[in-house]
């Protein structure tokens, strides 16, 4: 599921800032090119897109943040302030990975176009049997 996968690179770059830094991570772009590709491969792009997965995961970012900012509202107590706070920020940073995983994945995507490979490109034989430049480009005439 895409949100553990988001855990697992929010645990990684979280890593670098400690002493022990095994498992850090600064970014992991094969993961987005692994789900463009799979969704690609099986033709799932269109029903991926029907689900409208990142709107639905913005919106419970701001349902979340709401309840928080609610609670600060009534709070006069300072241990729940700080909880408060940190959750912000929390949910501040998740929503970060979230949007860096969007463009990724719309970035990667780009790579497994289907619309530029459905034109057919004829290629022209040269003299020797080999494959020259497309044949559009054969109008010119001889130099």
């Amino acid at each position: 599921d895409l949100s553990s996968g988001i855990n697992a690179e929010y645990g990684g770059k979280e890593k670098i800032n400690k002493k022990n830094k095994l498992g850090a991570a600064f970014t992991d772009d094969g993961f987005s090119m692994g789900i463009a590709y799979i969704l690609k491969l099986l033709d799932q792009y269109s029903a991926f897109d029907s689900l409208h997965w990142f709107q639905s995961v913005n919106s419970k970012f701001n349902n979340e943040e709401k309840a928080v900012k609610e609670s600060r509202r009534g709070a006069s107590d300072v241990k729940l302030d700080q909880t408060n706070t940190l959750t912000m920020k929390r949910l501040d940073e998740y929503r970060q990975e979230f949007e860096l995983l969007y463009y990724s994945l719309s970035s990667a995507r780009i790579f497994f176009r289907t619309d530029v490979e459905d034109i057919p490109v004829e290629v022209e034989q040269t003299p020797l049997g080999g494959n020259a430049t497309p044949a559009a480009s054969s109008n010119a005439g001889p130099a």
